[in-house]
């Protein structure tokens, strides 16, 4: 496997995420904008509150997949998850892009 890896697209990383076991799809958007609309089973950590990954994902080594939007770029989750000490964190797209249902609330 190789150094670099590609982003993937909202909706590549949400079908890997529910076909991936162990993995979780995080949203690293504000409370606001998760509120709006977001994809099941995702788990809403702010990138400006980073740190509480570790509290809602304790295992270092779970494949995280980070998405988020134009405004909190997934880039930037996955280096805040890296600098934290997670290992498999995959940039995975904009909210923007996504094609599908979405819950409220």
């Amino acid at each position: 496997m190789g150094l670099f890896h590609k982003a993937l697209t909202v909706n590549e990383a949400i079908n890997e995420s529910r076909t991936t076991p162990n993995a979780v799809l995080v949203d690293i958007r504000s409370k606001n904008a998760y509120r709006e609309g977001y994809v099941a089973g995702s788990v809403n950590i702010p990138l400006d509150k980073a740190e509480l990954i570790t509290h809602r994902i304790p295992d270092r080594e779970t494949k995280i997949y980070v998405i988020g939007s134009t405004a909190s770029e997934p880039a930037k989750g996955v280096r805040a998850f890296k600098k934290l000490g997670y290992k498999n964190v995959v940039q995975s797209g904009f909210m923007e892009d996504h094609h599908g249902l979405l819950r409220h609330g």
